[in-house]
Protein backbone atom coordinates (compact mmCIF):
# COMPACT_ATOMS: atom_id res chain seq x y z
CA UNK A 1 0.00 0.00 0.00
CA UNK A 2 2.81 2.42 0.85
CA UNK A 3 4.58 1.70 -2.45
CA UNK A 4 1.34 2.34 -4.32
CA UNK A 5 0.86 5.73 -2.62
CA UNK A 6 4.48 6.67 -3.38
CA UNK A 7 4.02 5.69 -7.02
CA UNK A 8 0.79 7.73 -7.26
CA UNK A 9 2.52 10.75 -5.74
CA UNK A 10 5.44 10.40 -8.14
CA UNK A 11 3.20 10.07 -11.20
CA UNK A 12 1.27 13.22 -10.32
CA UNK A 13 4.49 15.21 -9.98
CA UNK A 14 5.27 17.37 -13.02
CA UNK A 15 9.01 17.11 -12.37
CA UNK A 16 8.86 13.31 -12.68
CA UNK A 17 7.46 13.62 -16.20
CA UNK A 18 9.73 16.53 -17.09
CA UNK A 19 12.79 14.40 -16.29
CA UNK A 20 11.46 11.73 -18.66
CA UNK A 21 10.53 14.20 -21.40
CA UNK A 22 13.94 15.89 -21.28
CA UNK A 23 15.27 12.86 -23.15
CA UNK A 24 13.35 14.13 -26.20
CA UNK A 25 15.59 16.01 -28.62
CA UNK A 26 12.88 17.06 -31.08
CA UNK A 27 9.15 17.74 -31.26
CA UNK A 28 8.27 14.39 -32.85
CA UNK A 29 9.99 12.39 -30.10
CA UNK A 30 8.29 14.48 -27.42
CA UNK A 31 4.94 13.99 -29.12
CA UNK A 32 5.41 10.21 -29.14
CA UNK A 33 6.52 10.13 -25.50
CA UNK A 34 3.56 12.24 -24.37
CA UNK A 35 1.10 10.22 -26.44
CA UNK A 36 2.31 6.95 -24.88
CA UNK A 37 2.18 8.40 -21.36
CA UNK A 38 -1.36 9.71 -21.86
CA UNK A 39 -2.45 6.36 -23.33
CA UNK A 40 -1.05 4.58 -20.28
CA UNK A 41 -2.62 6.90 -17.67
CA UNK A 42 -5.69 8.39 -19.38
CA UNK A 43 -7.95 7.22 -16.55
CA UNK A 44 -6.02 9.25 -13.95
CA UNK A 45 -6.76 12.94 -14.46
CA UNK A 46 -4.10 14.14 -12.00
CA UNK A 47 -1.43 12.17 -13.87
CA UNK A 48 -2.60 13.49 -17.24
CA UNK A 49 -2.47 17.03 -15.86
CA UNK A 50 1.13 16.51 -14.70
CA UNK A 51 2.02 15.08 -18.13
CA UNK A 52 0.49 18.10 -19.86
CA UNK A 53 2.34 20.59 -17.65
CA UNK A 54 5.64 18.78 -18.19
CA UNK A 55 5.04 18.69 -21.94
CA UNK A 56 4.43 22.45 -22.02
CA UNK A 57 7.60 23.14 -20.06
CA UNK A 58 9.68 20.83 -22.26
CA UNK A 59 8.33 22.51 -25.39
CA UNK A 60 9.41 25.89 -23.99
CA UNK A 61 12.85 24.50 -23.16
CA UNK A 62 13.27 23.13 -26.69
CA UNK A 63 12.22 26.48 -28.19
CA UNK A 64 14.94 28.11 -26.07
CA UNK A 65 17.46 25.51 -27.25
CA UNK A 66 17.94 23.83 -23.89
CA UNK A 67 18.94 20.20 -24.27
CA UNK A 68 20.68 17.71 -22.02
CA UNK A 69 24.43 17.39 -22.52
CA UNK A 70 25.57 13.91 -23.34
Amino acid sequence: MIEENTLDRELTDKLYWLRKFRMAKNDKTLELMVSKAVDDYHTHSAVVAAIYLAECQREREMLQGRFLDQ
